[in-house]
């Protein structure tokens, strides 16, 4: 047995020496210096190397960490690259003696933080990559450590923003890569501006053509609602406790594990810190808004202990032991709100300690320190500052005559001691009362018995406190199951002030099974949005309590059969109403009377069969109708040409008009100059095409927005048909299946078809104009035929279409410009291969409401994608390698917006993440996960324990 395992280890070095040699590799560019490329190997096959080696590159290679003084040896060595080496330990000192290092490349390694202690010793680099190295944060000052640097690259990882101050330390910066980050929008657009300013170039892979402006990839801002109040002296030592709903005790900061990684509110009371650790909140950085530490007699604050923490809005600290505001403290805290340094005796703030701020704080309360000065330097910078509170302090009195004269320059609101203060050079005395209230500038801390208190309020528990908010049903994708973490009852809905017009009151409603529900909604409202809800009837008087400042109502996808007498007599100041998406049959007198001053009416996509006489006498000033996509034969032409003198525009496509009163219809729009589809109008009877009708310019003409203005001038195809169709008759028109089809055999399926599929087909390419011949075509199918590119204008003409599906196909990414598709409200992109998305790609898909991208390869889904997407009701994303950030920040965002998802459960990733930042050095601390989960490490140790033991049995078993 021991001869057994002396054998496997002699394998084990003969395969390591095997595969891990470096061989010496020519220069591209012809120059004179010596090069090694490395591959399958580790840090000992350095040893081969020459000492004048200038270039060495690892590739493939397995070793995890690179201690201090790796490469001392090579003091010529100018370029060092590390490519998939799973890098994810780098010592404080492991490129010391590199002075002459001009290039440093990491590309696909898990180190997850820069640190500045890795670039001190490299004085003369020009060029430092960190391409997809899961990057969670880089410490503020690695770009001090950088002054030569002129090309950073930090694509592809996991970084939400940078501090714009550090980065202009840099500067020979010149050039970066920074996409495929999930970049918070209001970070992104600073960095962009702060390179535009300097004239740096962003170097980006996926560049649009020339000419067209680019919009930015980042996740929009979650408005999270957090009050700011002005603290009261008796609310210093604890205030609004009846905001958290969670609490437990605990004597350790590492209990904060026991919290979700999506807390919204973190409250740490009476517990012995001594020091606050760097990353210790960093986990919770997506959701944080309000860390409040108070009575925890904290001596230090590590710096980076507030790191990734972009997103916080209020920091308290309160009762502590700090004689100085460091300068490092808030280099992260970009969005911070409202800073409450009380009762910490804090003696001085070091300079630019508060410059991190500059853009964002509103309220400073430094009350009851050591105060003896605090500079109107300091202060100046903070552009947003609206009030300080400084009262017992032991004031400089010069010092405290020019910061008063100061904030009252600037209009900055503030409270500070005017009693008794202290002349230069002047010993501080006793405090005294007064002014001061009372209250000792020397306040004695209180004694903590180690035990502390931690409350939080999860990002879940803030929804429900919006002000907001009601119930909505189940999606409107029944075939799908949609669910969240969270079961919701199937009555919920929601009623949200869209936020871009919130000085009009605009409200959008979802989900809603009453009408009763928009008792919330002010009665000032402009304009009322219903979709996507349960509401089969329409009451008399529905909407009275809008009655005169109402001024646009829209109710579509809401499953209305009936609407009752007056239902909208009291809105006699509407001006546009859409019953669009709905189930109504007719419309009558009784339904439109009291809408007088109504200028626009959109009843399509209903069942609407009959629209009487007497209702056109009910809408005198109507100046849009879109009776468009229902079940009309007919139309009083001569009598609504008599009662709506007004009428400029008139959708009637998607009916089945008859012959006559089809053509009298044509005359009538013909005779106002109405622009429409002669085609549409009359295609649904053949015997109409022998009418003689004169075909004028007007009559060519749409009335709705066509996504096409000419047929596009592209060749027919001439390769042989291959593949066949199963032709099917339902009630909305033909449908047909093909099989093993190409776009020749398009020639073959008839212009008025609704549906078309192709399944196993050869479509690696759709060129523009494919499908233009189908202009009623509701539904297209591609499922597993090789596509892999989509030509800009390939859909268009397909004015009808509604749902669209390409599935199972090599396509890779989703180019702006080819979903210009006006009625499209279903898309499934699922198992494809797409790896991007290009800015805007869904811009011209207004009625989107079902949007489906799972088992692609995306790793970031930004949000700011979805954000013009009123309708958006569905999405789904599950498999795929969204990183840790992104998916989180999507989560919050689909969930704050009321849209469906199904939730993808990873509740120890932002633990393991952390066991890299925190305890990568620090063995004798080691992080628990709670059951069934496992950290890497432990994953891969136990792989190579199986490995290990299988491979041993099977030598053994050889050797006897």
């Amino acid at each position: 047995m021991v001869n057994s395992i002396l054998l496997l280890w002699a394998l084990v070095g003969l395969i390591g020496r095997v595969h891990g040699k470096c061989s010496l590799a020519p220069i591209a560019d012809n120059e004179r210096s010596i090069a090694y490329a490395c591959i399958h190997g580790d840090l000992s096959d350095l040893n081969e190397l020459s000492s004048e080696t200038e270039w060495i590159e690892f590739s493939v290679s397995r070793f995890r960490e690179i201690p201090d003084d790796a490469f001392h040896r090579f003091r010529n060595l100018r370029r060092l690259s590390f490519y998939n080496c799973h890098v994810n330990v780098i010592g404080p000192e492991a490129f010391r003696g590199l002075h002459r290092l001009d290039w440093l490349i990491f590309h696909g390694t898990r180190v997850h933080a820069a640190r500045a202690a890795w670039f001190r010793h490299l004085p003369n680099l020009r060029k430092l990559i960190l391409d997809r190295c899961g990057l969670v944060h880089v410490e503020p000052d690695v770009f001090r450590m950088l002054p030569r640097v002129e090309t950073l690259g930090l694509r592809d990882n996991d970084l939400d923003c940078l501090p714009v101050e550090e980065l202009s330390h840099m500067r020979m910066l010149r050039a970066v890569r920074i996409d495929g980050n999930p970049w918070w929008c209001e970070c992104r657009m600073r960095l962009d501006r702060f390179f535009r300013e300097r004239s740096i170039v962003q170097e980006e892979r996926c560049k649009p053509p020339p000419g067209v402006h680019q919009r930015l990839q980042c996740m929009t801002q979650i408005d999270i609602p957090i009050l700011f109040p002005i603290i009261t002296v008796e609310q210093i030592g604890g205030y609004e406790e009846s905001r958290y709903s969670n609490h437990f005790q605990t004597s350790a900061l590492t209990s904060l594990d026991r919290l979700p990684d999506r807390s919204t509110w973190i409250e740490i009371t009476g517990l012995r810190i001594d020091r606050v650790p760097a990353y210790a909140f960093f986990r919770f950085g997506n959701s944080l808004r309000v860390l409040e530490l108070r009575d925890c007699s904290i001596d230090v604050i590590e710096p980076g202990a507030f790191a990734g923490l972009h997103q916080l809005q209020r920091l308290v600290l309160v009762g502590n032991r700090l004689p100085a505001v460091a300068a490092h403290w808030f280099s992260d805290l970009v969005a911070l709100q409202q800073l409450v340094l009380a009762r910490n005796a804090i003696e001085r703030l070091e300079p630019g300690a508060l410059r991190p701020l500059s853009d964002s704080l509103r309220h400073l309360d430094m009350r009851y320190n050591r105060l003896q000065c605090l500079s109107p330097d300091e202060l100046t910078h903070l552009r947003r500052l609206e009030r300080l509170d400084a009262v017992g302090n032991p004031w400089n009195c010069e010092c405290r005559r020019n910061l008063q004269r100061m904030l009252m320059e600037r209009h900055i609101g503030f409270e500070i001691s005017g009693g008794r203060c202290y002349e230069n050079g002047k010993e501080v005395g006793e405090p005294t009362t007064g002014d001061d209230r009372g209250q000792h500038w020397q306040v004695e801390h209180t004694t903590t018995t180690g035990i502390g208190q931690v409350r939080w309020t999860s990002f879940e528990e803030t929804l429900l406190e919006r002000n907001i908010t009601v119930t909505r049903p189940s999606t409107v994708a029944p075939t799908i199951q949609v669910s969240t973490e969270r079961p919701q009852p199937p009555s919920k809905g929601t009623c949200v002030l869209d936020k871009t017009e919130w000085s009009r009151q605009v409200y959008t409603c979802s989900g809603i099974n009453s009408l009763q529900e928009l008792e919330i909604i002010p009665r000032s409202a402009h304009t009322v949005r219903i979709i996507l809800s349960n509401l089969k009837t329409i009451p008399t008087r529905a909407f009275a309590r809008f009655d005169g400042y109402m001024s646009r109502l829209e109710l579509r996808n809401c499953g209305i059969e009936k609407i009752e007498y007056r239902a909208f007599a009291d809105l006699y100041n509407l001006q546009y109403l859409s019953l669009h998406s709905n189930q109504l049959e007719s419309m009558t007198s009784e339904v439109l009377e009291g809408l007088t001053n109504l200028r626009q009416l959109d009843v399509s996509r209903n069942h609407i069969y009959r629209i009487t006489n007497d209702a056109f006498d009910m809408l005198p000033q109507l100046r849009g109708l879109d009776v468009s996509d229902n079940y009309m034969n007919c139309i009083g032409v001569e009598y609504m040409a008599r009662k709506m003198p007004h009428l400029l525009s008139l959708r009637v496509s998607g009916n089945p008009w008859s012959c006559l009163c089809g053509t009298k219809l044509a005359s009538f729009l013909d005779s106002r100059g109405i622009r429409y589809d002669r085609e549409s109008l009359l295609s649904m009877n053949d015997d109409c095409y022998a009418t003689g009708l004169p075909v004028t310019p007007t009559t060519i003409l749409t009335t709705s927005k066509s996504t096409t203005t000419e047929p596009p001038s592209v060749p027919l195809h001439q390769e042989p048909i291959t593949g066949s169709c199963t032709v099917q008759q339902d009630s909305t028109g033909l449908r047909y299946r093909c099989i093993g089809g190409n776009l020749s055999l398009l020639k073959s399926i008839p212009r008025d078809v609704v549906a078309i599929e192709f399944h196993e087909g050869n479509l690696p390419r759709l060129p523009v104009g494919s499908l233009y011949n189908f202009p009623r075509l509701q539904e297209l199918v591609i499922r597993n035929c090789g596509l892999r590119t989509i030509e800009a204008g390939a859909f268009r003409g397909l004015d009808s279409l509604e749902r669209l599906t390409i599935q199972q196909n090599p396509l890779t990414s989703i180019e702006q410009g080819w979903f210009n598709i006006e009625r499209l409200e279903r898309l499934d992109l699922r198992g494809n291969s797409i790896r991007y998305i290009a800015p805007g790609a869904f811009r011209q898909l207004p009625r989107l409401v079902y949007l489906n991208l799972e088992g692609n390869d995306l790793q970031c889904i930004f949000t700011s994608d979805l954000s013009d997407m009123s309708d958006l009701h569905v999405v789904e994303f599950a498999g795929n390698p969204l990183k840790w950030r992104c998916r989180m920040d999507l989560e919050q965002f689909l969930e704050m917006r009321k849209i469906k998802f199904v939730k993808v459960e990873n509740s120890c990733e932002g633990k393991k993440i952390m066991r890299s930042l925190l305890y990568q050095n620090r063995s004798s601390e080691p992080l628990e996960c709670p059951p069934g989960c496992s950290t890497a490490n432990e994953i891969e140790q136990a792989k190579c324990l199986t490995f290990f033991v299988a491979f041993a049995m099977l030598v053994a078993m050889r050797i006897h």
